[in-house]
């Protein structure tokens, strides 16, 4: 997903993310990049028990692979933009 919204957004600013919390009244998470909403969510993982910290990196690896690939295949571009035209190409 971060991959993805990073290829959107681009080298431009990230607007501020945000989500408000239904249970706990009036709290509101705001994360300034992607990469600090993504980053905060696998440590959530790990720190509620659901995933070990390894498998939260493997994931979050494989994670950012397959959205660098959604992004070449269906935006056209990178998120990571020096990488644009060797990763198209290597994609093709």
């Amino acid at each position: 997903m971060a991959a993805v919204l990073q290829a959107e957004i681009g080298d431009g600013p990230a607007p501020e993310l945000a989500t408000t919390s239904p249970t706990a009244k009036g709290v509101t998470r705001r994360w300034t990049s992607v990469g600090a909403f993504a980053k905060e969510v696998a440590d959530a993982r790990v720190y509620e028990g659901i995933h070990y910290r390894t498998s939260t990196e493997v994931g979050a690896a494989m994670g950012r692979q397959i959205g660098e690939l959604a992004a070449v295949k269906f935006l056209g571009q990178s998120a990571i933009a020096a990488d644009a035209p060797a990763r198209t190409a290597a994609v093709q």
